[in-house]
């Protein structure tokens, strides 16, 4: 192998899209990742629907999920804790607790 190559001699073929796309949108093309899923999460998906693949049924997750803004927004939890005057009263309760029992 060459320790470098000239870029610029390079031949790029452009063939446009492959068939089996022709006619779709660009913007639904996959992009391929790899991902590490718990064997929990992939035994849910496996009972759920024999019919569509895991990908599919996560994709959908995921898609409604960022369309409906359904996703847990742990700022806002967090902003909204500290304000509650009865849930700080909790907190402060559970600490004096643990302090006077070591």
């Amino acid at each position: 192998m060459r320790e470098e190559y000239d870029l610029k001699k390079l031949k790029v073929k452009r063939r446009g899209i492959i068939p089996e796309l022709q006619g779709q949108n660009p913007n639904d093309a996959k992009i391929s990742i790899t991902i590490s899923l718990d064997e929990d999460v992939v035994d849910y998906f496996k009972s759920q629907n024999e019919v569509e693949s895991i990908q599919v049924q996560i994709n959908k997750i995921l898609r409604n999920g960022i369309q409906n803004h359904s996703f847990i927004d742990t700022e806002v939890i967090k902003k909204t804790l500290l304000q509650d005057s009865h849930f700080l009263r909790e907190i402060a309760n559970n600490i004096t607790n643990i302090m006077t029992t070591k």
